[in-house]
């Protein structure tokens, strides 16, 4: 049920590539559940790192949905072609945020989310990008989906 009221949520907003989303977000809701990580953030995560483009490749080269460097997968080591892959992206990219916020953050998402986007030079808050905190973007929209995503589970409770 997690998964299709973050579908309606992110649908409802308006979220470029919606559809797409939505035919991923089963494991969305697994790897989040999995990873001990907010759902909402992590699609908010998603939607900032590659707006669901699962083919994505940043001028650094990470790769698909959720924008991890290979070079940092271990346990398997995974390749841009893997990490191209929807579903593999999805759940390295959640293994890879609970380690910034549980490890590196204490629980604290906004540093978390600084350590996901710049690695160890985070101290504390990620750069400015277009004058705005990638964490704070984030999490922004992530308090979005979440509002959408109460207001219609409790419209569901009531009929």
């Amino acid at each position: 049920m997690i998964a299709e009221i973050l579908c309606m949520a992110v649908m409802s907003l308006g979220m470029p590539n919606s559809e797409y989303a939505c035919k991923h977000m089963h494991a969305i809701a697994g790897a989040a559940e999995e990873n001990n990580i907010k759902p909402e953030v992590l699609v908010s995560l998603i939607y900032h790192e590659s707006r669901w483009v699962p083919t994505a490749v940043s001028k650094d080269t990470a790769c698909g949905l959720t924008q991890v460097l290979p070079k940092y997968t271990r346990n398997p080591k995974l390749t841009c072609e893997d990490l191209k892959d929807p579903v593999t992206s999805i759940f390295t990219g959640a293994k890879k945020l609970n380690y910034w916020v549980y490890k590196y953050g204490r629980g604290k998402y906004k540093t978390g989310l600084c350590g996901y986007n710049s690695g160890f030079r985070c101290k504390g808050e990620s750069p400015k990008k277009k004058g705005v905190l990638y964490s704070e973007k984030v999490m922004t929209y992530s308090r979005k989906i979440k509002r959408k995503y109460l207001k219609i589970f409790d419209s569901l409770k009531i009929n």
